[in-house]
């Protein structure tokens, strides 16, 4: 099966070891560019309802936090008390809030780790905090029962054969597209797509698949 995220904490947050280990699983971590990924975050600033209708250069530069709920105020054992989505009190601000955690205006604001290159605390800027997010979600190679990580852009997956550019070259996929994504796995782990499911063409055995025909201003905010 195809999950997004570990544990049951969607992909878009930090990532943490799972309880068990996920026995074979490959992950995949898809990345799209950091000036598509702030202006869709800043359009649609889902969980982040403090930075919502910000103009571009005031998002980019306010310190990525908010104040604790009355709710965390009010807890006289933080260290024990089990937030949103599996995180901890230390986590996230704000730990506990009666907001509908299925509404766009859910607040949740992910603080640095311990082990964080800035010490722990809210990121200064949101680009701070997607520096840490790209580690964190590379590291999930380590998780028991991940076999393996494949790293690719989002644009790589969106451009069909008939869009490439200059910057081809530099590409995270051997071809783009889908096809590519699946080439790249095949590479990289041996692992060979069913025949039946439509992957392969049966004229020459090389990969098939439609391009995903979504640049970045139409990915679904809920994913950036």
């Amino acid at each position: 099966p195809v999950k997004y995220g570990f544990d049951g904490r969607p992909g878009k947050w930090f990532q943490s070891r799972p309880h068990e280990a996920i026995p074979k699983t490959l992950a995949i971590a898809v990345f799209l560019n950091p000036y598509d990924w702030v202006e869709l975050m800043r359009q649609t600033p889902i969980n982040a309802p403090t930075h919502k209708d910000m103009e571009w250069s005031e998002f980019v530069t306010s310190p990525w936090e908010r104040k604790r709920s009355n709710l965390d105020l009010q807890r006289t054992d933080a260290a024990g008390t089990h937030c949103s989505f599996g995180f901890s009190f230390p986590e996230i601000v704000p730990c506990m809030t009666r907001r509908d955690p299925e509404s766009d205006s859910f607040p949740l604001y992910e603080l640095r780790p311990a082990a964080s290159l800035g010490g722990h605390g809210p990121y200064r800027t949101l680009l701070e905090l997607r520096a840490d997010k790209i580690r964190n979600f590379l590291g999930v190679a380590e998780f028991d029962g991940v076999v393996d990580l494949v790293p690719v852009r989002y644009e790589d997956l969106s451009r069909d054969d008939g869009n490439v550019d200059e910057s081809t070259s530099r590409s995270s996929l051997p071809f783009p597209g889908i096809a590519g994504l699946l080439e790249k796995i095949r590479d990289q782990t041996s692992l060979v797509p069913d025949a039946d499911a439509g992957w392969i063409s049966d004229e020459d055995g090389a990969f098939a698949a439609e391009a995903l025909g979504a640049g970045a201003s139409n990915l679904d905010p809920y994913y950036v």
